[in-house]
């Protein structure tokens, strides 16, 4: 839990009970905001998901752009015999 220091004059306006209350909402919303920051680990594996979705897709189009040259070379074999 991390220590947040109250100014004196705030403490006195508020009263000690509103300044505990204060620090309280303060410390769960620092808590909350620290639960969403990405870990170094999380942005490792979707840097690793990332590269091996690439390779797949890389792939695809390979194969893809290959079936293509095949079927074109076929068809005009076919039409200029």
């Amino acid at each position: 839990m991390s220590v947040i220091a109250i100014p004196k004059s705030l403490r006195e306006k508020l009263g000690d009970e509103a300044t505990e209350d204060l620090v309280k909402v303060i410390n769960e919303a620092d808590s909350a905001s620290r639960k969403d920051v990405a870990t170094k680990e999380d942005i490792a594996n979707l840097k690793a998901e990332i590269e091996k979705s690439k390779s797949e897709t890389l792939k695809w189009m390979f194969l893809f752009w290959a079936g293509q040259l095949v079927a074109m070379f076929t068809l005009f074999k076919f039409f200029f015999k």
